[in-house]
């Protein structure tokens, strides 16, 4: 009977330790976010950052992908971190180019996820439209897009790794 309760307290603890640790999780994530839209206010922003958190997109939608495959191949060409360097430097990267963006990169997060996902990726990406119709300025948009294009790239890696247990269980 001491060894139930000794159990249940320690459920008890874990609940709490997992809460501390998705309030520090939440806090973390605010923090980064109200940062970036920050340095991307700033003038000038801050390309540097801009640039490295592009190209992560970019890294994470090919690393599931075999090198040299076609769709590998044309994300890294689609998603040229060069010309969008360039671009976000010389202030010729508009409206237009980030809402191209914003579609290319939640159309392959839908290519290469779960179907099941597909309403989910969606949502985000409506989120975003959303917010450009209403008029938000680049620095407002840039790090929600960061944020759901990250969730939405989890969810495929996510998603690949329960079926690997699933897989390996069998």
């Amino acid at each position: 009977m001491s060894q139930e309760v000794e159990h249940e307290l320690t459920e008890k603890e874990q609940k709490k330790i997992d809460r501390l640790n998705k309030q520090i999780e939440d806090t973390y994530k605010k923090a980064f976010f109200d940062l970036l839209e920050q340095k991307t206010r700033a003038e000038p922003p801050d390309y540097v950052w801009i640039e490295k958190l592009y190209e992560e997109l970019r890294n994470k939608l090919t690393a599931i992908l075999k090198k040299g495959s076609a769709l590998r191949v044309e994300i890294e060409e689609s998603m040229d971190l060069q010309l969008f360097s360039q671009m976000i430097r010389n202030k010729a990267f508009n409206a237009t180019d980030l809402y191209n963006l914003i579609n290319y990169v939640f159309e392959k997060c839908k290519q290469l996820g779960s179907p099941v996902r597909d309403k989910d990726v969606d949502k985000k990406f409506n989120e975003l439209i959303e917010m450009m119709k209403k008029g938000a300025v680049f620095a407002e948009i840039v790090p929600v897009f960061i944020k759901n294009a990250n969730e939405c790239i989890d969810w495929m890696y996510q998603d690949m790794s329960d079926f690997s247990k699933k897989i390996s269980k069998k």
